[in-house]
C-alpha cells in the first residue's frame, strides 16, 4: 500500500503534463479572386503542346510535316507569367529548342522521327530545370521509335 501510495502520485502528475487533445482548427477560408492572366509565354507553349502533339500523329502515320511554324520564334520574346522564367537557364533552352525545330524541317524523312523526339526531349530538359509540372504530358508528346 505505501508503494500504490508513493506511485500514484507520481503517474497522477505525468498524466496531467499530458498534452490534451488536438482541437480542430477553422478550416481554411478560401478567398476567390481573379486568376492572374495567363502569360504570352505560357499561351505560346500551349500552342507547342498542341503543335507537338498533332505533328507526332502525323509523323506516326507516315505523313508529311505541316506548314513550318514560324510563330514559335516568339519564344524568345514572349512575356513571361513574373517569376517564372530565369533567363539564364530558359533562353539557351529555347534557343536549342529552335534550332530542333529547324532540324525537323531541315532532316530527311527517315530521321525525323528521332528528330522530333528530340525536339520533345529539349522541351523536357527544360521543364526539369524550370516549372516541371508539364513533364508528364510533354513526355507523352514522344514518337515510339521503330525497332528493327
Amino acid at each position: 500500500m505505501a508503494l500504490a501510495a508513493i506511485l500514484l502520485p507520481a503517474c497522477s502528475s505525468r498524466m496531467a503534463q499530458v498534452d490534451p487533445a488536438p482541437t480542430h482548427a477553422e478550416p481554411a477560408r478560401v478567398v476567390k479572386g481573379q486568376p492572374p492572366p495567363t502569360s504570352q509565354l505560357a499561351l505560346l507553349m500551349r500552342d507547342m503542346t498542341a503543335y507537338a502533339d498533332s505533328t507526332g500523329k502525323h509523323l506516326a502515320a507516315g505523313k508529311d510535316l505541316p506548314e513550318y511554324p514560324k510563330r514559335f520564334k516568339a519564344i524568345m520574346t514572349a512575356e513571361s507569367t513574373p517569376g517564372m522564367v530565369d533567363h539564364s537557364t530558359f533562353d539557351p533552352y529555347a534557343q536549342a529548342w529552335l534550332n530542333q525545330l529547324d532540324a525537323l524541317y531541315t532532316s530527311p524523312t527517315s530521321e525525323r522521327t528521332e528528330v522530333f523526339n528530340a525536339l520533345v526531349q529539349t522541351c523536357a530538359a527544360c521543364h526539369g530545370q524550370m516549372c516541371p509540372g508539364p513533364l508528364v504530358r510533354i513526355k507523352k508528346l514522344t514518337i515510339p521509335e521503330n525497332e528493327e
